[in-house]
């Protein structure tokens, strides 16, 4: 058997450029080619969601949400958030890995186990007995979600982001062709199912095929305990996360029906564009940057770099989105949706509230700080939770606002949170959003003059594109005019002096071909 493959800092000289440049432009491109291939990711979803939208109709679709909602919640557990922990354990070898390895998969079955037990019970809840074998046939997803813990682990080490977007857009592909061919064969709610196995099944195969990762016959528990303290907090951190988000699909499912759901489940899918284009990229690029950098003062730099050129692309994505949502759905999706516009128009600012907070959840688990993260994000659970419990007797739109709002509310604490560990003051993480916020109030009020001046007056699609147009000319226009120096000194220093001076990187892992991040793929 080889030698135990360990972390090691790169050493000083010439060897260390020689590893440093390439390293760098791994990072840099690999990051801008997974945002790239997000978009391509995207405009497979604008043809997919509107041709089955009008397909399917709500009530399926809000079967589905309800179904996936228990099926994620279980997911969330599946690697025992040992993956995150992995990702920063600077000496890893194999007997840890494959230790790693095994707990997963003995957690997912365990997870698939309980899902498909509590299926008739909820299916008995929400009058749905579909729903009992609809849960039993996505259970195995749970198992396959485990086994890539390890693989993920190593390749998020290794830094190649490229390769996970080849992931992004094959799963993409692959899962779109079965859902679209299977809901034109009248297959109902089960081109969803299918849809959904066939990227988990995808997302297997080439992970297992690229991730060169062979687990031994070891389950060693006390090699794994240095990083129990740490999976547990960030594992809390991730269920508090994901409840804030979800848990009002229940909420509203319980309170007014599976139609309901499908409005709220639709709109959010429509939110996560910028989450999947924009924010996941920088995400995992800064949760890694922060967790490997030597220096406090290079990973400030860098975060807060990152904060401004985020802000610039989701201030004024969530804007727009909000002020032609009742353009948008009807359009897109079909006059049977008509009524997710109103929610997705109050769903736009808390969407932006969510990205935000994922970006600071990774700086801060980046820094170590797992317990901190999980505070965080079990308040804006509770937040968010009552809001939508205080809004849903006012409909689908009101219970929607009530999660905006919550989510809003817990904003000064992240602020305060995450300038402690960077050592910089409050002002000046808000100072980083200072272009952002002008250009964004100069294309506001483009795009709401000239709705006013062309309103009746054209067509509802000739109307998006021209709001499109003009606020996407006056933000870039603002920005460059308030801002552009500073734009550009952002995107040189990400490009030029990248935090991957100071990574540290595997010894004897060549670099390999990834999975894709764990998001779940949307309906």
């Amino acid at each position: 058997m080889s030698a135990p493959t360990q972390y090691v800092c790169a050493g000083a000289g010439p060897a260390k450029d020689a590893v440093r440049e390439p390293l760098r432009r791994h990072v840099f491109f690999g990051t801008a080619l997974l945002s790239t291939a997000s978009i391509t990711k995207l405009a497979l979803q604008c043809t997919l969601i509107p041709v089955l939208a009008r397909l399917l109709g709500p009530q399926i679709f809000g079967l589905m949400s309800v179904a996936m909602s228990f099926v994620l919640l279980a997911n969330m557990l599946s690697d025992g958030g040992m993956g995150a922990a992995l990702i920063r354990e600077h000496k890893c070898d194999h007997e840890l890995e494959s230790t790693v390895y095994w707990l997963s998969v003995l957690i997912g079955l365990a997870l698939a186990s309980v899902v498909c037990l509590i299926a008739w019970p909820v299916a008995v809840v929400y009058h749905q007995p579909l729903l009992l074998s609809v849960m039993l046939a996505l259970s195995p997803i749970l198992i396959v979600s485990s086994s890539l813990c390890v693989p993920n682990a190593r390749i998020i080490r290794s830094q190649r982001f490229d390769i996970f977007a080849i992931g992004d857009v094959c799963c993409a592909v692959v899962s779109a062709a079965v859902g679209l061919l299977l809901a034109f064969a009248g297959y109902g709610i089960w081109s969803l199912v299918w849809q959904q196995l066939s990227f988990w099944a995808t997302k297997a195969i080439w992970i297992s095929r690229s991730a060169g990762f062979k687990p031994a016959r070891i389950l060693r528990l006390k090699s794994a305990r240095p990083l129990l303290r740490f999976s547990a907090n960030t594992l809390a951190s991730n269920i508090a996360d994901f409840v804030s988000k979800n848990f009002p699909i229940l909420i509203v499912g319980g309170t007014l029906g599976v139609a309901s759901v499908a409005r709220y489940a639709m709109a959010y899918q429509l939110t996560r564009v910028a989450e999947t284009v924009v924010s996941d990229p920088v995400n995992l690029a800064t949760f890694s940057a922060v967790a490997n950098a030597r220096r406090r003062r290079e990973a400030t730099e860098f975060v807060i770099t990152a904060l401004k050129i985020l802000l610039l692309v989701l201030l004024p994505l969530f804007c727009g989105l909000a002020l032609t949502a009742d353009l948008l759905a009807p359009i897109v999706l079909g006059q049977r949706w008509i009524g997710t516009g109103p929610a997705l128009a109050v769903l736009a600012p808390g969407a932006l509230f969510f990205c935000l907070y994922r970006f600071a959840t990774g700086v801060l688990l980046g820094k170590g700080l797992s317990g901190r993260a999980f505070k965080l994000t079990l308040l804006t659970g509770a937040a968010t939770t009552l809001g939508t419990l205080l809004g849903v007797h006012a409909g689908v739109t009101g219970a929607v606002a009530g999660l905006s709002i919550g989510a809003a509310s817990v904003a000064p604490l992240y602020l305060w949170s995450l300038a402690r560990p960077l050592n910089v003051p409050v002002g000046a993480l808000v100072a980083a959003g200072r272009t952002s916020v002008m250009a964004t109030a100069v294309m506001a009020a483009a795009m709401l003059l000239l709705r006013w001046q062309v309103h009746d007056a054209v067509a509802p699609y000739i109307q998006l594109i021209l709001a499109i147009g003009t606020g996407a000319a006056s933000f870039i226009a603002a920005a460059m005019l308030l801002g552009g120096r500073e734009i550009r000194a952002a995107l040189r220093m990400l490009r030029n002096r990248s935090h991957t001076e100071n990574v540290r990187q595997p010894s004897a892992w060549p670099f390999l071909p990834t999975p894709m991040d764990e998001a779940e793929p949307a309906v």
